[in-house]
């Protein structure tokens, strides 16, 4: 409608409630209704400029990622080519020069480290969140032209800038929530950190589909359900309103299989629903990017399950499953994964026989591939919780192991570079080792290679109890073994759940129950934050073999990367070896202190990374708040810190 033209062959009354205008302007005809006296309907918005919004900030962040990338790579090279310099340690005295680093740790330290009460969100995604709605809000509200009021407060208006909005929305929630990303290939964020921003959009997409319904019944009440393609908008709402309450925190973990299954039905519902309530107003051309978008990522995904499962057929397509004490559970498989897997990755596997579920582990080794068959050895240390889990235990009762038929999808995940760090932090809570223990192994082997930074590495892990320990006991003592000697290594294991006099295998902390491990977390951070057991009367340090030059490779045992958790593995010994040991101690790690002690004394660029419980994880999270690792500390020349954090957070 032309807001400049004059109506001058209009009729009108005041008994109704509706006013048709016709104008003419440049030879074009529009037609609308207002309603109410006084009621205008303005120049309606243009959905497309919020993607031309969306994707300035998807340049930003892959331009800041291809600075990463670059930056890495300078410091590959100077591990390969340049001889290793003696930094000298900070002066205390404030540099102007470190303003960079000094900026680069506060937007550290404010996005992704300080989080909000009772939300279970960082500061940044809290900023984001009410960022982004905001933003919708204003676009859905705020006329594009100027006639007055200069809001849209009328139905007529507002409901329809708001189901455009929403549906112009929903390739990028798709798009969030796919395992196979572009954006996280363009971006380097994790699948984990998008599928936060999934969300984000989702509830967006929720608020607009109510404005919507709300606006479109205030229009007419009569004419809401008057139409099939307006009776499956509602129908659309309604599902999506179902799987949106489904999605709260609280009742997505608690029955994550039920809300999995139902999320999947009902989304399939609302895309279907909103596909036909789009289709008459020709606004279907937002829906028809997400069953492309959708439809990419299943095919691809088919596509890897085919390739690892059935085209190249393994020898032996079945997983072996193995009870290796205290609620642990060994599985390992054989595949050959081109291009391998990166440590710190996980895989979905399925077990047919258990159902069509699929479940998120991490993979507990580094790649390494058989020549001769082309495979390798996937290792995989699982607690028995619930669910498929409990089952997989239960299997493997009478004899202690069992073997299933399984399906491998992945790896996935986005794991960061360590290579250009020259402190690497690792720090673990029961199965979280998983991830800390294949990132030390391979950032070892990267050293040997002369293809990493680092000169410091710290191993921190906490288990309840000593059966839980020799899990991997065998195996960290490989790893250690494999040091060089001009690496500065150390490795503490905790004992939180025993004390010496009781049996350190079956003993552990009337305190402490299912909330402590990895898959459920305990929330309290003064759990990791207080001081540390009596070192002297409770450590234990226990020798690995020793070595000489740090290129020999221990004999691999009978049990695999994650064998019996007893044997020691043999290594060939020469002259002018140094000795490596495990040191054992009873309680709890205090991350605060010893994080401080290592940023302060790091010489370079520090890398922390965890995976445990979420007592543990926001212990590290808050410790990295402090002033040790804050931007005052960098100007006066302590290394920055980036930290990364493996959780599985349904």
């Amino acid at each position: 409608m032309s807001h400049r033209g004059h109506n001058s062959s209009a009729s009108a009354t005041s008994s109704v409630a509706s006013v048709v205008g016709t104008a003419v302007t440049s030879g074009t005809s529009h037609a609308t209704a207002a309603f109410g006296h006084n009621a205008v309907k303005h120049t309606p918005a243009h959905p497309e400029y919020v993607w031309y919004a969306l994707l300035s900030l998807l340049g930003l962040a892959t331009a800041l990622n291809a600075l990463f990338i670059a930056w890495a790579t300078f410091r590959r090279y100077q591990a390969r080519h340049e001889r290793p310099k003696s930094a000298s340690r900070p002066t205390g005295r404030l540099a102007l020069r470190r303003v960079p680093q000094a900026i680069l740790s506060a937007s550290r330290i404010l996005s992704y480290r300080l989080r909000i009460p009772y939300v279970d969100m960082t500061l940044l995604e809290l900023t984001l969140v009410i960022l982004y709605m905001a933003g919708c809000l204003a676009w859905v509200f705020s006329p594009t032209d100027s006639i007055k009021p200069s809001i849209n407060l009328t139905p007529n208006t507002f409901s329809g800038n708001a189901g455009k909005l929403a549906a112009a929305q929903l390739p990028l929630a798709v798009v969030l929530a796919l395992k196979n990303n572009p954006i996280s290939w363009l971006t380097g964020l994790s699948h984990e950190k998008l599928v936060l921003m999934h969300r984000m959009v989702s509830r967006c997409i929720f608020v607009l589909t109510w404005l919507h319904l709300i606006g479109e019944y205030y229009r007419s009440p009569a004419k809401l359900l008057s139409a099939h393609w307006k009776i499956a908008g509602l129908v659309g709402a309604i599902a999506q309103t179902i799987t949106t309450l489904f999605g709260i925190q609280a009742i997505r973990r608690r029955y994550y299989e039920v809300f999995y299954s139902t999320h999947v039905a009902l989304i399939l519902i609302f895309i279907v629903c909103i596909h036909i309530h789009a289709a008459p107003k020709h606004y279907d051309v937002y829906v028809w990017p997400v069953w492309v978008i959708w439809g990419f990522d299943r095919i691809l995904r088919a596509s890897r399950y085919l390739l690892f499962n059935v085209i190249l057929k393994p020898k032996d397509p079945k997983a072996r499953i193995e009870d290796i004490g205290a609620g642990g559970l060994r599985v390992s498989l054989r595949r050959r994964i081109p291009g391998g897997w990166k440590a710190g990755q996980h895989v979905f596997i399925a077990f047919p026989k258990l159902g069509i579920e699929s479940h998120p582990f991490t993979i507990g080794n580094v790649y390494e591939k058989d020549e001769s068959s082309g495979e390798a050895e996937m290792v995989l240390i699982i607690r028995a919780m619930g669910g498929q889990t409990r089952t997989l235990h239960e299997l493997t009762a009478p004899s202690g192991s069992c073997e299933l038929a399984a399906f491998v999808d992945g790896p996935y995940g986005l794991p960061e570079d360590l290579r250009p760090f020259s402190t690497c932090i690792f720090i673990a809570g029961g199965t979280g080792v998983t991830y800390t223990i294949s990132r030390m192994h391979q950032l070892i082997r990267d050293v040997l290679a002369s293809n990493a930074h680092a000169t410091r590495v710290v191993f921190v892990w906490a288990v309840r109890t000593q059966a839980e320990y020799d899990w991997i006991s065998a195996d960290l003592s490989k790893i250690v073994a494999l040091a060089p000697a001009s690496l500065s290594l150390t490795v503490d294991v905790f004992l939180t759940g025993s004390r010496a006099g009781r049996d350190p295998m079956t003993e552990s902390l009337p305190s402490l129950d299912k909330a402590y491990d990895v898959e459920k977390g305990g929330n309290d951070i003064s759990q990791w934050t207080g001081p540390e057991v009596d070192a002297d009367e409770m450590v234990e340090e226990v020798d690995t073999p020793a070595q000489g030059s740090g290129t020999s490779t221990p004999t691999k045992t009978d049990g695999g990367y994650f064998g019996s958790g007893t044997a020691t593995p043999t290594v060939a010994c020469g002259t002018g070896v140094s000795r490596r040991g495990i040191v054992r101690k009873f309680g709890r790690p205090d991350v605060r202190k010893i994080l401080e002690e290592e940023v302060t004394a790091s010489q370079g660029a520090v890398a922390v990374d965890v995976s445990g419980p979420d007592g543990l994880v926001d212990a590290v999270r808050s410790a990295l708040t402090r002033p040790f690792a804050g931007p005052m500390a960098n100007l006066r020349g302590t290394p920055t810190v980036l930290l990364s954090v493996e959780q599985f957070r349904m």
